[in-house]
């Protein structure tokens, strides 16, 4: 029962991923933690990520920002491993209100705002750090990466196709450190399986409703799910 429960919201989670390129894992880990566990959810939403971001990717290639997303991912990559580091050696769970703070503060703010603010290039650059750190800490670095995305890739496609290959490597690197580290069991194989059908039927249904949305609806509905993101963070 609790299995199916996680799936249920797996699936939801990954829909709206499969939208936006983002927010599946945050959006999921939650309910994982308290139906799986947590080592459990984060080698599930690793192979998911992996592999349903990877149909993300394929089904939008011709929108991909190369350029974007290579030196997006050269620089989270070492923040990411810093974050797995202290997630082995630490207890980091006090930083989720922190997190959940920021993420809530830049999706209110922008909402309302009466018009995009841009930040200067070296704070964005502090923001692929922290979406580094995050998804090494959480599997859930997604928000604060958006917050980059919203102002370099302007345009949906871009934005959802440029995401998604990003989460396809760096979900990759890190389900390999899960293989190196012994932590997958048998016992999530059922899970592991149950994932791939999901994964693509929401992808599918993703690339479906995407030109249904126009882009100012499409960047709305990025800052809505910073502000959900963040007020879960909060209270779970």
């Amino acid at each position: 029962m609790q299995g199916i429960v996680f799936l249920a919201v797996f699936f939801v989670a990954y829909l709206i991923q499969g939208i936006t390129g983002f927010a599946g894992n945050i959006i999921a880990m939650p309910v994982g933690m308290a139906t799986l566990g947590m080592i459990e959810t984060v080698c599930v939403l690793n192979f998911a990520g992996f592999f349903g971001c990877g149909v993300n990717a394929l089904s939008s290639r011709k929108h991909i920002n190369w350029r974007e997303a290579v030196k997006i991912m050269a620089v989270m990559f070492p923040f990411m491993l810093v974050g797995i580091w202290l997630d082995q050696v630490l207890s980091v769970e006090f930083l989720k209100p922190v997190y959940g703070a920021i993420v809530l503060a830049v999706g209110i703010r922008s909402l309302f705002a009466k018009r995009q603010r841009f930040y200067p290039e070296w704070a964005l650059y502090v923001v692929l750090a922290l979406a580094g750190l995050i998804q090494g800490m959480f599997v859930s670095g997604g928000a604060v990466l958006a917050i980059y995305c919203i102002q370099k890739l302007r345009d949906k496609n871009e934005f959802r196709g440029t995401l998604s290959v990003i989460w396809t490597v760096l979900n990759f690197i890190y389900m390999g450190i899960n293989l190196a580290q012994g932590v997958y069991t048998q016992q999530m194989v059922p899970v592991l399986l149950a994932t791939i059908p999901l994964s693509l039927l929401a992808s599918y249904l993703g690339v479906k409703i995407l030109p249904r949305i126009s882009q100012e609806s499409f960047t709305r509905m990025t800052y809505v799910l910073l502000v959900v993101i963040g007020v879960l963070l909060l209270v779970l």
